[in-house]
C-alpha cells in the first residue's frame, strides 16, 4: 500500500498540479510493482494468490485537508465530484502503468482465465468516469484537465487492455484511513 499526499500536488495558485501527480504515481506503481516479488505475506495461501493475481493498493491521502483549502464542504456535490475526479486519474494512470508493464512483462497469471471480467471493471470505471458531473467542478483549480485526461486513459486502457492485459489486477486502493502516507 502506498498513500500520496494530495496536498503535496495543490499548486501556490491553488490549483491541483495534474502533471506532478501523473509522474508520482507512475514512479510510485512502478516502485511497488518492483518490489512485489520482495514482499512477504501472513500465510502461503495469500503469497500464491497475491502472485497469480498482483494486486497493488496505490491510494491517496488528505482529501479533506485539500478541500478545506479551496473551501469545499467534504460532503457536497462539489466536494464529491474533485474526490472522483481525483481518484479516476490515479486509477486511470495507475492501470495505464500497469498496462505498459505488462506489455513488456506480461499480464498477471490469471489475466487469461480473468479477461472478460477485467475488461468489464475497467469498461465499468470508463463509464463512471464518463458520468461525473463537470458542472460541479469548481472552475480555475485545473479539475476539468485532469477529468478530460483520466476519461481518455481509461478509453485506451480498455482498448489495449483486451490486447496485452495488465500486469496487476488491482492498480488502487482507498484506505479507511490515509495515516500510513505521514508514517
Amino acid at each position: 500500500l502506498a498513500s500520496l499526499n494530495l496536498m503535496k500536488f495543490r499548486k501556490k495558485d491553488r490549483s491541483f498540479d495534474f502533471v506532478k501527480f501523473g509522474r508520482v504515481i507512475d514512479i510510485m506503481f512502478l516502485a511497488q510493482e518492483m518490489l512485489y516479488d520482495f514482499s512477504s505475506f501472513p500465510e502461503m495461501k495469500i503469497a500464491e494468490n497475491s502472485h497469480r493475481f498482483r494486486p497493488i493498493g496505490l491510494g491517496f491521502a488528505n482529501m479533506g485537508a485539500l478541500l478545506m483549502s479551496w473551501g469545499v464542504p467534504y460532503e457536497s456535490d462539489e466536494g464529491r465530484a474533485i474526490a472522483s475526479t481525483i481518484t479516476s486519474f490515479m486509477t486511470a494512470r495507475a492501470y495505464n502503468a500497469s498496462l505498459k508493464i505488462a506489455k513488456r512483462m506480461g499480464p498477471f497469471k490469471e489475466f487469461k482465465k480473468n479477461k472478460e471480467p477485467m475488461l468489464k471493471v475497467i469498461e465499468m470505471h470508463k463509464n463512471a468516469s464518463r458520468g461525473i458531473d463537470v458542472s460541479k467542478l469548481p472552475k480555475g483549480l485545473g479539475l476539468e484537465r485532469g477529468l478530460n485526461e483520466a476519461n481518455s486513459l481509461w478509453k485506451y486502457n480498455l482498448k489495449d487492455g483486451r490486447k496485452s492485459g495488465f500486469r496487476n489486477a488491482q492498480a488502487s486502493v482507498i484506505a479507511p484511513t490515509g495515516t500510513i502516507a505521514f508514517m
